[in-house]
C-alpha cells in the first residue's frame, strides 16, 4: 500500500520543525549573554591620556583611603634596588562606641587657671586605653606616641637625632619618628627623601616620604595641578589625590570629614612603604659626573585639607585654647626640606563652591534644594558662631575650633592668613609656594613652569604642555540644580565685613594687594 502524500510532507515539516527547535536551543545556550543579557557588572575604565578628570565622591574603600595598595618588581640592576611587596587592601577597622565618653570640654591653647569662664563646647573624650586595645588589628596600625618614653626636656624630645614636640607625638603614630632616620641619613643617590630599612619580615626596602606637598586650599584648582603635574616624567605621586594620611589617618581618625578618632592610626611605617612610586623613582636614573644624585623622580602627595584640617585636636590636648601643633609642624619635622604648594581664591567666592560641592555628595546635612535665601541664612548662624566664640577665644582658636567646623559653609575654610602664618611659621617663604587661583587658570601654561622651576625638575615643553592641558581641563561634575544661582548683596557685604581683617594680615604677610581679590580690607594694628 503506496503511503500518502500528505503524510509524507507533514512528516518532514515536522522533523524540520523539531531540527529549527533543537537549533534554537543550542545557539541560545551558546549565546545566552548576548541573546537574554542578564545584570552585567561594567568594569570601571581607567583614566587614560585623552580623557577628563572629573571631580566626584569616592566611591570604594581604597579610593577612600587613597592609597594604590600595590608595587610593582623592576629589574632594575642597583644596589639600591628594592624588593617590592604586595601591601594588603586597606580595611576599615571601626571601634566600640564605648571608647567615647562625652564630656564639657573648653577649646584652646592657653592652659585654662581655676576662675577661667568660658562658653564650654560638648565634643567627646577619647579613652586611648579602649582604643589601643579594642579589637584586632593588623600590623599596619599603630599606637599613638607617648612622651614619657624618650628623652624630653620641656616642650621637646629627642629621637632618632630630631627635636620633635612633646605635643606631636601625642597626636602621632608611636613608630613615625623611631622609624624615619635624620634627614641627614636621607639617601644621597636620590632626590626625592628616602631610606632603606628592615620591614616587618626583616628584608630591605626603600622607603620614602613626599618630595612636595599640594596643601590646598579646597576648591582652589587642586585636581587640576595634581592631574598636570603627575604627568611630567620626574613627578610621581604617592596614592591617588587625598591621601589624607597627615590631617586625618595618622590620627586614627576615617578619612571622612568632620569624625573623630575612632581607630589606631594608620602607622607611618606603612605610609612609608606603600604605594608604586618606588619603582618608578627607580626609572629615573641618570648619572652626571659630579653629582651624587642618580635617580632624579620626585613625589607629591595633594590632599587640600592638610591647610586647614586639624580637627578634633582638643582630644588630644585637654585644656588648651588653641592648637598647640597642626598639620605644617609634623610635615616639617619629617623633612624641614619640603616643599609646600598652596592655591589661594577669592574667599568668597570659594566658600560658595565648597559649600556647593559638600551639599551635593551628602558630606553636610543641606536642606535641598540650595537657594540664595537658604545660603544668607546659613551664613549669618556661621557669623555669629564666629562672633560667640571671639567673645573670650583668639581668632586662631576659633578658626580652628572643631566646633566651628561643622559649619556646612565652609567659612573657616576661606580664613587663609591663619592657616597660611601657621605654615610660615615653620618653612622659609622659598619653600613655600603661593598661587592665585584667578591668575592660575588665565596662563595655565606659565603656571606650571612656574611650577617646575620652584620643584628644581625640568621645565615643560610648551607645545606638549598646551596640548596636554587642552584634553585634561577639569570638568566639574555638579549639575546647575546642585549650584547656587546668585548671591544677595547682604550675604556678600556681611562676609566681606567678617573677611577684611583676615584679607588685610594676608596681603601685609605676602606683601601684594592681590591677595585682597579687590575686596575691602582692615589693616592690622
Amino acid at each position: 500500500m503506496r503511503p500518502c502524500l500528505s503524510c509524507k510532507r507533514n512528516a518532514v515539516i515536522s522533523i524540520a520543525v523539531l531540527l529549527c527547535f533543537v537549533y534554537f536551543l543550542l545557539f541560545t545556550n551558546q549565546h545566552q549573554s548576548t541573546v537574554f543579557p542578564g545584570p552585567q557588572t561594567k568594569n570601571p575604565t581607567p583614566i587614560k591620556s585623552e580623557e577628563k578628570f572629573v571631580e566626584k565622591e569616592p566611591e570604594t574603600v581604597e579610593e577612600r583611603d587613597g592609597f594604590e595598595n600595590h608595587a610593582t618588581d623592576q629589574d632594575v640592576k642597583t644596589l639600591l634596588r628594592p624588593e617590592e611587596v604586595i601591601v594588603p587592601d586597606p580595611v576599615e577597622h571601626h571601634l566600640p562606641n564605648e571608647i567615647f565618653k562625652p564630656i564639657i570640654h573648653n577649646n584652646g591653647h592657653n592652659k585654662l587657671s581655676p576662675d577661667y569662664h568660658d562658653q564650654p563646647t560638648v565634643v567627646a573624650e577619647l579613652d586611648f586605653t579602649r582604643l589601643k586595645t579594642a579589637g584586632e588589628f593588623p600590623d599596619r596600625y599603630s599606637d599613638f606616641g607617648d612622651p614619657e618614653k624618650f628623652d624630653c626636656d620641656g616642650e621637646y624630645c629627642v629621637i632618632n637625632g630630631r627635636s620633635v614636640k612633646q605635643a606631636l607625638l601625642k597626636e602621632t603614630p608611636s613608630d613615625m619618628f623611631t622609624f624615619l632616620p635624620p634627614p641627614e641619613e636621607f639617601l644621597k643617590e636620590f632626590k626625592n627623601p628616602c631610606w632603606k630599612a628592615p620591614d616587618g619580615t626583616n628584608q630591605q626596602r626603600l622607603f620614602c616620604v613626599p618630595y612636595f606637598y599640594i596643601i590646598g586650599v579646597t576648591k582652589c584648582g587642586t585636581t587640576d595641578m595634581f592631574s598636570i603635574l603627575k604627568h611630567h616624567k620626574n613627578v610621581f605621586s604617592r596614592a591617588r589625590k587625598e591621601s589624607h594620611y597627615i590631617d586625618r589617618a595618622r590620627r586614627g581618625r576615617s578619612l571622612r570629614m568632620n569624625r573623630p578618632p575612632d581607630r589606631r592610626p594608620l602607622s607611618f611605617s606603612t605610609w612609608a612603604n606603600q604605594g608604586r612610586f618606588r619603582s618608578q623613582l627607580l626609572e629615573t636614573y641618570h648619572y652626571t659626573e659630579g653629582d651624587p644624585v642618580l635617580f632624579h623622580g620626585i613625589t607629591m602627595d595633594a590632599t587640600p585639607s592638610h591647610s586647614w584640617d586639624n580637627e578634633y585636636w582638643e582630644l588630644f590636648h585637654q585644656g588648651y585654647r588653641e592648637p598647640p601643633v597642626t598639620n605644617p609642624d609634623l610635615i616639617s619635622t619629617i623633612n624641614p626640606k619640603s616643599k609646600i604648594i598652596i592655591s589661594l581664591r577669592d574667599p568668597i567666592k570659594r566658600m560658595q563652591s565648597a559649600y556647593q560641592f559638600f551639599c551635593a555628595f551628602h558630606v553636610y546635612d543641606c536642606d535641598k534644594p540650595v537657594t540664595p535665601e537658604k545660603f544668607h541664612r546659613l551664613v549669618m548662624d556661621a557669623l555669629n558662631t564666629f562672633a560667640q566664640c571671639r567673645v573670650s577665644n583668639s581668632a586662631r582658636g576659633c578658626v580652628y575650633s572643631t566646633s566651628t567646623h561643622q559649619l556646612a559653609t565652609h567659612l573657616y575654610a576661606s580664613i587663609y592668613s591663619v592657616y597660611l602664618a601657621d605654615w610660615l611659621a615653620v618653612f622659609p617663604r622659598e619653600q613655600v609656594h603661593v598661587i592665585k587661583f584667578e591668575d592660575h587658570i588665565k596662563n595655565q601654561a606659565e603656571s606650571f613652569q612656574e611650577l617646575s622651576a620652584f620643584l628644581d625638575i625640568e621645565p615643560y615643553d610648551e607645545g606638549d604642555l598646551t596640548s596636554f592641558m587642552d584634553k585634561h581641563n577639569v570638568a566639574n561634575s555638579l549639575k546647575d540644580s546642585k549650584r547656587i544661582p546668585y548671591m544677595l548683596p547682604e550675604t556678600i557685604t556681611a562676609l566681606e565685613e567678617f573677611f577684611a581683617p583676615f584679607l588685610g594680615d594676608l596681603v601685609e604677610m605676602l606683601g601684594d594687594e592681590k591677595w585682597s581679590w579687590g575686596r575691602p580690607t582692615v589693616s592690622p594694628n
